[in-house]
């Protein structure tokens, strides 16, 4: 291959392995997805391997993970019987597995987490001085805005997405957009 061609590859893999790295992912996973995704033509573990210089282990457990992010995919290749994999290049697709995985897992959780701080304070209400029932509504108040975000960040997923679920838009408009 053409020095141009291999300088290319090589670049643009490490710019995913340090994209996959800065959204939480391993080095790995980003110079496998940009190797695959530069590829043509469907490639095996041994491909992968010889190509990346890292071990068969770390290439097949990696490539679990890509086909769990809907990243990659296992495609069949006429008369071979190894196992060989293609990318996703539909980059909208790849954006939207991510966020449908994890990112909307978090910001739920979040939104739980925050609603059980509320419920734990307004139980307590009654056994506070009026000292802390005054520091105990600054942190609704605080907790509040911060339910208003991650409801935002909710829509927002959920407009990235496509999903039909209904939202509480009433709750999202604590937020200020300048």
């Amino acid at each position: 291959m053409h020095q141009t061609l291999n300088a290319v590859n090589e670049s643009t893999a490490t710019g995913l392995a340090r994209l996959a790295r800065f959204f939480g992912f391993s080095d790995i996973m980003g110079r496998l997805y940009g190797t695959l995704l530069l590829s043509p033509e469907p490639m095996s573990l041994d491909d992968l391997c010889d190509r990346l210089q890292i071990s068969k282990g770390s290439v097949s457990m990696t490539m679990r993970d890509l086909e769990r992010w809907g990243m990659a995919k296992e495609v069949w290749v006429r008369g071979k019987r190894r196992k060989y994999y293609k990318a996703e290049s539909d980059m909208w697709q790849v954006i939207r597995n991510v966020l449908s995985g994890r990112e909307q897992r978090e910001v739920q959780l979040a939104l739980h987490v925050l609603g059980e701080s509320v419920e734990k304070l307004q139980a307590a209400e009654c056994q506070l001085s009026p000292e802390e029932q005054q520091l105990a509504r600054y942190y609704l108040d605080r907790i509040a805005d911060l339910q208003a975000f991650f409801q935002f960040a909710q829509l927002a997923l959920h407009t990235v997405l496509g999903s039909e679920k209904s939202l509480d838009f009433e709750a999202i408009t604590r937020i200020e957009i300048e």
